[in-house]
């Protein structure tokens, strides 16, 4: 699955990438802000993307996630600020708080590849994502 992540600090998008990668997904880009992800998700149209909901620059990760699921990018919140259904409830599929674990990271992407295939065998909702 190809997944952009929006993450602002350095070390975290580092190891998100990293982690992602070892599980054989493909990492389209990190971003640090809104323009700098609607460019990375014009470039190379990404399945979902890891949405931090504080981000620099002033940006703010929910206008982040509803610009991406206007293109039809699915997101989930990874962060240690985890919105309300009333914030982000119809943007993200759900959130994932910081700090998680590598596992939880991985098994929330597969639970997100199956809702994206009809069809595919899904996952099961890993413990610590919380569906919005």
């Amino acid at each position: 699955m190809k997944i952009l992540i929006i993450e602002d600090e350095f070390l975290i998008a580092e190891g998100v990438s990293l982690t992602l990668q070892s599980a054989g997904h493909a990492v389209t880009g990190i971003a640090e802000d809104l323009p700098t992800a609607l460019a990375l998700a014009g470039q190379e149209k990404p399945d979902m993307a890891f949405v931090d909901i504080k981000l620099a620059n002033g940006s703010n990760g929910l206008d982040v996630a509803r610009a991406l699921k206007a293109m039809g990018i699915a997101c989930v919140f990874a962060t240690g600020n985890p919105p309300n259904k009333a914030q982000a409830g119809g943007v993200g599929l759900g959130y994932i708080a910081k700090p998680f674990s590598p596992r939880v990271l991985v098994q929330t992407a597969a639970f997100v590849a199956g809702v994206l295939s009809p069809g595919a065998p899904s996952a099961a909702a890993p413990h610590g994502f919380v569906t919005l």
